[in-house]
């Protein structure tokens, strides 16, 4: 599915529930129909109270499995179900007299949701460098908020002011309510074109569902049709967002399990949701052989990640460029373990089968036809800007972009961090490599991107046990890393 056609099923996602809402309330918004305050209370607890599992189950699953952004989901949809619950439970003429906490408990409900998911909101910077740090925290924070709100609400049946549906303050809240999940369903949209699969829209249905319930507060009367039919679409946007994610999560397993280093905000989380199982298959046989290796792909893909969208990347060609950062190596299986793992400077002969790794990765993507388009970029990963790379010597532009940006990537990772023939280096001679020869070795502009990265954001540079070891000699003949710089490596020697 192209990125416009998952824009064009976000908007319809949004706009039927809406124009159903709205066409509702204009043509029988003032009819009163069924009205039974016996059957509100029946129909709004019960199915409240099957809300709130779903929604616990999610936020439970996502903090076992560390998918940080999927607690978020299950904070909203916690929120539109434990309020709508008391909106049930204080009924006038059931177990309670007239009050305002049945109608204020519903017409905040959705702003409280918003809110517990407004960490999807901040920019991407912010995410990465709160949300890992504080997202436990800030779930907890939430649950015990909304648990001490709901209790206030039934202690204090008269504790907030009423809004009546039309009045200006409650469109206000409702408007907000709106804008805010429209907001929160763009993130899924997102993620469904970078993962390029619709699994990610379905929270951003339910957030449809329940944004579009809030325009009942435009102006109707209860227990007309508008006012049932904005309990029934709070009640399934609920079910289908949150039982979706759990779908979604019970498929993918943890979205951290192979892209370890990434956010599950970062785009690397719907990155791995689209993941081929040949894909999963290739890292796994990486891992199995050498893995370093195998860490070290997973690093330049998320690393390659940022750097795209520094440069303005998004949807699917976000992804494309992650995928040749994860498969960039994939030749390395065809390599012989005795060079490969060799902590020592290679011979000629050595050096010239580490060389056919971009050829050897290219005719194992080329295998799979979900795969072929990232050929080029496999390929051309270690061709040089001044025309000296391999094994096409391209130059400038005709290497492939995605190429160009991996390439830079890779040789950071591989300079930073410890290999199995050199100790790191760290980021800061790394970068300083990296700037030095910007304009031959690699792209500039891609480099400039590189840093930018690199100083915002915590990039995982490891130190692995073989740096205990102290014998680290020059590989990839006799480069700094992964072929990195040779000539900057000889000066050295």
């Amino acid at each position: 599915m192209r990125d416009s056609k998952f824009s064009k099923t976000w908007v319809a996602i949004w706009v039927v529930p809406m124009a159903i809402q709205l066409l509702l309330l204009r043509v029988l918004g003032a009819t009163g129909t069924f009205e039974s305050p016996n059957a509100l209370f029946w129909i709004v607890t019960i199915a409240a109270s099957f809300c709130v599992v779903p929604s616990t189950l999610l936020i439970i699953a996502a903090a076992r499995t560390r998918a940080i952004e999927l607690s978020f989901v299950g904070l909203f949809y916690l929120a539109v179900s434990i309020l709508p619950l008391v909106h049930g439970l204080t009924t006038p003429g059931v177990l309670v007299g007239d009050n305002t906490t049945t109608m204020t408990s519903v017409l905040w409900s959705i702003p409280v949701g918003v809110i517990f998911g407004s960490p999807m909101l901040l920019p991407m910077r912010w995410q990465r460098r709160l949300v890992p740090k504080y997202w436990k925290q800030w779930t907890l924070g939430c649950i015990a908020l909304l648990v001490l709100f709901a209790a206030g609400l039934l202690i204090d049946q008269n504790l907030l002011t009423l809004h009546e549906p039309g009045s200006p303050f409650a469109i206000f809240v409702a408007t907000l309510s709106i804008l805010g999940c429209i907001a929160l369903s763009v993130r899924g949209l997102q993620l469904a074109r970078i993962a390029q699969r619709p699994g990610p829209l379905a929270p951003a249905v339910g957030y449809a569902f329940v944004g579009a319930s809030a325009a009942v507060w435009f102006g109707t009367s209860m227990f007309s049709v508008g006012f049932w039919a904005a309990h029934a679409l709070d009640i399934a946007g609920v079910f289908v967002g949150t039982i979706g994610a759990l779908i979604m999560l019970r498929r993918t397993g943890s979205l951290q399990d192979l892209i370890a280093p990434a956010l599950a905000s970062d785009p690397l989380a719907a990155l791995e949701i689209g993941l081929e199982p040949i894909v999963h298959r290739y890292i796994s046989d990486l891992a199995a052989k050498d893995q370093i290796t195998r860490d070290h792909v997973v690093r330049t893909c998320e690393l390659a990640v940022l750097v795209a969208e520094e440069l303005g990347f998004h949807g699917s060609s976000l992804r494309h460029i992650g995928m040749v950062g994860l498969l960039h190596d994939v030749g390395k299986l065809e390599i012989p373990d005795g060079v490969l793992n060799k902590p020592g400077k290679l011979t000629d002969d050595e050096f010239a089968i580490i060389k056919s790794h971009p050829l050897a990765g290219e005719r194992l993507v080329l295998e799979s036809p979900v795969l072929r388009h990232l050929a080029a970029g496999v390929r051309g990963h270690h061709e040089r800007i001044d025309g000296n790379g391999y094994p096409d010597r391209l130059a400038g532009a005709d290497i492939p972009l995605e190429a160009r940006i991996v390439s830079a990537c890779d040789a950071y990772d591989a300079m930073a961090n410890t290999r199995q023939y050199r100790k790191g280096m760290g980021r800061e001679k790394a970068v300083s490599i990296l700037r030095e020869h910007a304009g031959s070795q690699w792209d500039a502009a891609v480099v400039a991107a590189l840093i930018a990265v690199t100083a915002r954001h915590e990039v995982v540079v490891e130190d692995s046990p073989l740096a205990s070891v102290g014998q680290h000699g020059n590989h990839d003949a006799p480069s700094v890393g992964c072929d990195c710089l040779p000539e900057f490596a000889e000066a050295a020697a």
